[in-house]
């Protein structure tokens, strides 16, 4: 594969531990969080931007909840100055599973957004929510 276009999946047990982490707020500011620490390890210049695409299940009759807690959080993400793209997409054929598009201007802008309230909310949240951990895919744009 072209590095431009290179791509990288994140650890079941990065977000294992993201939950863990929004669950315990002063162990949160004290660690790296795994998901930045992931990101920083898979591209070439945490400068430049990137994208992130997350695949979720939910778990049966959990969609609508999961689509309000998500709507709050969009709506302040959306606002965060390193956001580029924040949509959130439903499968067609499989209504239980959602796509996260997420596009930032810099790793920097990643870390500031996982440790907002808004997202360390909903990530309690997505853990009774959740039926099994996001797959994760990081994606370099190509010309950037």
């Amino acid at each position: 594969m072209p590095s431009a276009t290179r791509a990288s999946s994140l650890g079941v047990a990065a977000w294992l531990s993201c939950l863990a982490l929004a669950a315990s707020p002063a162990v949160a500011e004290e660690k790296e969080h795994p998901i930045v620490a992931q990101v920083k390890a898979a591209v070439k210049d945490p400068a430049k931007p990137f994208t992130m695409v997350l695949r979720l299940q939910v778990k049966d009759g959990d969609g609508e909840r999961f689509e309000a807690a998500f709507a709050k959080a969009q709506k302040d993400t959306r606002k965060e100055k390193g956001c580029l793209s924040y949509d959130l997409n439903r499968d067609l054929k499989n209504p239980a599973t959602y796509v996260v598009y997420e596009r930032w201007r810099d790793v920097p802008a990643l870390e500031s957004h996982l440790n907002s309230a808004h997202i360390k909310e909903l990530l309690k949240e997505l853990g009774t929510i959740l039926n099994g951990p996001p797959e994760a895919q990081l994606l370099l744009p190509v010309g950037d």
